[in-house]
């Protein structure tokens, strides 16, 4: 067997109507006359860069044509919003364009799972995502906040879990801080992205009830003065990641358009950070998100690492640490 056998398929196309041929360099056909979640985000309110109902409902079709059941699926959010109940998400992803009329398939939303250990942590895996053994994904690569940049692996290890996840994972990634190592710099107070840090002279502060738990300061701090609570953001993200995809029946798209500055729950994303590149589908998550990064940075070179002071090629290595997967890819151009 040849080096590009081994290597995980990933396919890039730029126009959509090439979709059907991406598929059938995967096992597509395992997954017909099967009832199948579309894990997406559908959109935080005032957000105008998440995946469109046109191009949901172009794959949802597509998936129609090969005799599968799709129906769309996300999980409710830790923070407070329209996303953090079943019956208000519901309503914004009406408003957003997602109904049984619009796109031609039942909308879920979940609230409770199913826990799962990986690694010696639990993750309260969503209970339509823990019983489905045949998933398709779509997710809009962008930046984010904490992780650097949101793709595939996002989409399950934040999206995949319930809120009380989300919160236990966002909680562990806080700061601890130890006085003795702080030289009182500045950076770490300069690169939180909600200002929950403030140093004046030989004082450090930090407001709590403000940190978002995205452990940027850790990851900036050049004197050890800062450790997690428990684990780095990006590695829970992996652990839960792999609780929701193991040994389960996955086929991942990757839209790598409108690639903005900030995560599709963020209503105050503003910039558009790239040009449109296309679109990638693979059974790899690791593959794909290592594929969308690199082409990402052929075009804007390091642009998710100057946008948010955070490197998201961390979540890729510690997915393939914890075994989900590979990052060495053949890439495949229709």
């Amino acid at each position: 067997m040849g080096e590009e056998d081994r290597l995980n398929k990933v396919v890039l196309f730029t126009e959509l109507t090439k979709l059907h041929d991406a598929l059938n360099n995967f096992n597509i056909q395992s997954f017909e006359d099967k009832k199948v979640p579309v894990k997406l985000h559908m959109g935080e309110i005032k957000n105008k860069y998440f995946p469109k109902p046109d191009f949901v409902k172009y794959v949802v079709q597509e998936l129609k044509n090969n005799k599968i059941d799709p129906f769309l699926f996300d999980t409710t959010v830790a923070y407070s919003g329209l996303r953090h109940y079943v019956s208000s998400y519901q309503k914004l992803a009406q408003i957003h364009g997602f109904s049984v009329k619009k796109i031609g398939c039942d909308v879920i939303i979940d609230d409770s799972g199913v826990i799962i250990n990986v690694e010696n942590r639990d993750y309260e895996v969503a209970w339509h995502i823990k019983n489905s053994s045949h998933i398709f994904a779509i997710s809009h690569v962008k930046g984010h906040v904490a992780t650097g940049m949101g793709g595939a692996i996002k989409n399950f290890g934040m999206g995949g879990v319930t809120k009380e996840t989300k919160r236990k994972m966002h909680q562990g990634s806080r700061p601890i801080y130890k006085k003795d190592a702080c030289t009182f710099c500045g950076v770490c107070a300069e690169v939180c992205p909600f200002n929950s840090i403030k140093i004046k002279n030989t004082t450090w502060k930090q407001n709590i009830r403000s940190c978002f738990g995205c452990g940027v300061c850790v990851e900036n701090c050049k004197q050890d003065a800062l450790k997690y609570k428990d684990v780095d953001i990006q590695y829970a993200l992996a652990c839960a990641a792999k609780a929701c995809v193991q040994d389960k029946n996955v086929i991942y798209l990757n839209e790598l358009k409108r690639i903005s500055d900030s995560c599709d729950c963020d209503p105050f994303a503003k910039n558009i950070i790239c040009p449109d590149i296309g679109y990638l589908v693979s059974d790899n998550p690791v593959a794909i998100d290592k594929a969308s990064l690199d082409l990402i940075n052929n075009v804007k070179k390091d642009v998710f690492i100057k946008e948010n002071n955070i490197d998201p090629l961390k979540q890729i290595k510690y997915c393939e640490e914890i075994g989900l997967g590979t990052s060495s890819y053949q890439l495949i151009d229709l």
